[in-house]
């Protein structure tokens, strides 16, 4: 399969790949990108644990699904800054800097006394651990060549869904104990430790100098942050005027981006050439898919779990663990397979999974805690598989130089997919229950979940466009 080079300014030439790390700083760079990834991985699950808890005691129920979606929301712009800043200072200095913005945001997190307020400081935090998480990918990728990836990125997924396992497990114990404030406490110590750990990696030369146009990022977080207003709308009861001007502001923003990439193609928050070729866009379509499951399932779960008696407001949160088992389990199994098998066969796999999870769901996960076991563990494992593959697929196939962006619009792929995904089926779950807020009838969740089973069969059907082989 032949290689489509991302579009660069005419006046620079190629640059060359980033080197590998030497074998001797290896252990030090799997150390701290382990440690980095586990922080923003668990801190992205561990609200979905703590809903019913931070709902009751803050108020304003009817925001509940913007914990999870602000925080997604800022990973998605983020990402593709973090990406073109690792191709042109290095992924240790953008490392670092990550992680100094996540373990502020944390504290600030701790510190929030009000929903609104609380919302913000997710933002915050969203914005390090979007960072943090794409650059342990870029690192990775650009510390092991195509032969080692498929086995490292499998790794990286698994360590993924370990810290989405300890997240609500850290969550539901310290709301137990302490409270659930000290568990972004608990960000600071282990951010430092990390940074201490990344900083023995040799510092690498720069390699592409792409620069995001900031009317770019501007424009795409306009449309994108309307977008997600827009879908929560119905829900909200919001008045008509301001869903006209909702509408006007994702439209605008949307469409300013379009005119300004096809100005300066160079600029833009991805390559080009990442939206344009097939078997690219099929793979970031096919993170959409994947995350918009397994976000919007474990925001879910443990209120459906809540309203129909299943399990009490602390203990449901313990639920999402499954989810997060299933998706260390499909991507340890995916990263064996994905040579032998090939991405179509293991992406139809997960998509099979992905479809299989939210139907046991809607079938009365809400009064059935085996059903809701096995659903969201089903899809945990469709994760998995659609996840690692996507994203080996993607750097196996992108030209070395633009390694770091194209990790990186996977990793934005998947953040969108997880924030369209909260907010879509948050607004579909409110609206089937009548009301703005997350109380009500079971009958809800049934209706989000077999919706959620509906995105599992689109992201099959993607799935099968993929190629045989790399």
């Amino acid at each position: 399969m032949s290689h489509t080079t991302a579009p660069r300014p005419a006046t620079t030439a190629p640059p060359a790949p980033e080197p590998p790390a030497a074998p001797a700083g290896r252990t030090a760079l799997l150390a701290g990108v382990l440690l980095s990834l586990f922080l923003a991985a668990a801190d992205s699950t561990v609200v979905g644990s703590l809903l019913p808890t931070i709902a009751g005691q803050l108020g304003r129920q009817d925001l509940y699904s913007w914990l999870i979606s602000a925080f997604l929301l800022a990973s998605v712009l983020v990402t593709p800054v973090a990406g073109a800043a690792a191709d042109r200072w290095g992924g240790r200095r953008a490392m670092l800097a990550a992680l100094t913005v996540f373990a502020a945001a944390s504290a600030g997190v701790a510190a929030a006394h009000t929903m609104p307020l609380l919302i913000v400081a997710r933002a915050a935090q969203g914005i390090g651990a979007g960072a943090v998480a794409a650059l342990t990918y870029v690192l990775i990728g650009q510390a092991f060549d195509a032969g080692e990836r498929g086995r490292m990125q499998g790794m990286l997924s698994s360590v993924w869904g370990l810290a989405a396992v300890a997240g609500p497990a850290l969550g539901t114990a310290a709301q137990a104990t302490v409270g659930w404030r000290w568990i972004f406490l608990l960000n600071l110590p282990l951010a430092a430790v990390a940074a201490v750990l990344v900083r023995k990696v040799p510092a690498a030369p720069a390699t592409a100098p792409r620069v995001i146009s900031p009317g770019a990022l501007l424009s795409f977080a306009a449309g994108l942050g309307g977008l997600l207003l827009l879908i929560q709308a119905p829900a909200l009861h919001v008045r008509t005027p301001y869903v006209v001007a909702l509408a006007l502001v994702t439209f605008l923003g949307l469409a300013a981006h379009i005119v300004l990439v096809r100005r300066r193609p160079a600029a833009a928050l991805v390559p080009s050439a990442f939206a344009t070729q097939g078997d690219q866009r099929i793979s970031g379509l096919l993170a959409v898919g994947a995350a918009a499951v397994l976000y919007a399932s474990v925001t879910l779960l443990p209120l459906a779990l809540t309203a129909g008696g299943a399990a009490g407001a602390t203990e449901s949160g313990l639920f999402v663990i499954t989810g997060a088992l299933g998706w260390v389990a499909g991507s340890a199994v995916c990263g064996g397979l994905l040579q032998r098998l090939g991405p179509r066969a293991t992406a139809a796999i997960g998509g099979l999974l992905l479809a299989a999870g939210p139907a046991l769901l809607a079938a009365g996960a809400a009064h059935s805690l085996p059903l809701a076991v096995a659903g969201e563990s089903l899809a945990g494992l469709g994760t998995g598989f659609v996840a690692t593959t996507s994203l080996v697929h993607t750097q196996n196939t992108a030209p070395a130089q633009w390694l770091g962006a194209y990790t990186a619009a996977v990793t934005l792929c998947r953040n969108i997919g997880a924030a369209v995904g909260v907010n879509l089926l948050a607004s579909i779950q409110l609206s089937a229950a009548g009301h703005g807020s997350h109380g009500a009838s079971t009958g809800s969740y049934t209706t989000a979940f077999a919706a959620l089973a509906m995105i599992g069969l689109l992201t099959l059907a993607g799935a099968l466009r993929l190629p045989r082989r790399h």
